[in-house]
């Protein structure tokens, strides 16, 4: 009878352990599972932080690119001003005085009228007087160049040119082609590339 005891003893005592051995595999399944939940919600909002941020970085890259472009504009812009602002001044240097020389141009034709029709047979003082008026042109042509204005003279024979003559009249003849320039009535002059007055020619017609 003991005997028997004993053993439904050992067997329930067995049994016990057995339930408890499945129970802790059925708790560590369990907190394997939990665990599992866990690691892979975290790789989820890993994966999602790590969009996020690759989103920001390209925005905050495309913001970049965006800044650096305006800025280069700015600079190029403001070096446009610059030059722009340069030429402004080197024109306003180089033509300051195109409104002077065009009010001299007329006590240069005098000069050049009166030197223009000097007598041959002059006495002694006559002669000092004309050479006096000839070295006053000559003094205000050097200043003129000086200052970079420059007369426009063509000889006769050259073609004429819309840039820096003007046509008063037209001469028929044989001895120059047809469009050149038989005389000039009136010299021009110009400062560097802009004309201050036009040469006025005569030109040849057939």
């Amino acid at each position: 009878m003991k005997e028997s005891e004993d053993q439904n003893n050992s067997k329930v005592k067995d049994r016990q352990e057995l339930d408890k051995e499945v129970s802790g595999i059925e708790k560590y399944n369990e907190s394997r599972e939990e665990q599992k939940l866990l690691e892979d919600e975290h790789e989820g909002q890993q994966l999602l932080t790590e969009e996020k941020d690759t989103e920001l970085i390209n925005n905050l890259t495309e913001e970049i690119k965006l800044m650096q472009d305006k800025l280069l504009r700015a600079v190029a812009e403001s070096e446009n001003i610059r030059n722009r602002m340069n030429k402004k001044v080197e024109e306003a240097r180089d033509y300051s005085i195109v409104g002077f020389a065009k009010d001299l141009l007329p006590v240069i034709d005098n000069f050049s009228r009166a030197l223009s029709h000097v007598p041959e047979n002059i006495n002694n003082d006559t002669k000092i007087i004309i050479d006096g008026v000839s070295m006053i042109k000559d003094e205000l042509i050097s200043i003129f160049k000086k200052h970079g204005i420059e007369s426009i003279e063509p000889k006769e024979g050259e073609g004429f040119d819309y840039n820096n003559h003007h046509a008063i009249s037209q001469v028929v003849t044989d001895q120059y082609q047809e469009g050149t320039i038989v005389s000039t009535m009136q010299v021009g002059y110009k400062i560097k590339d802009r004309l201050i007055r036009p040469a006025s020619v005569a030109v040849a017609k057939k």
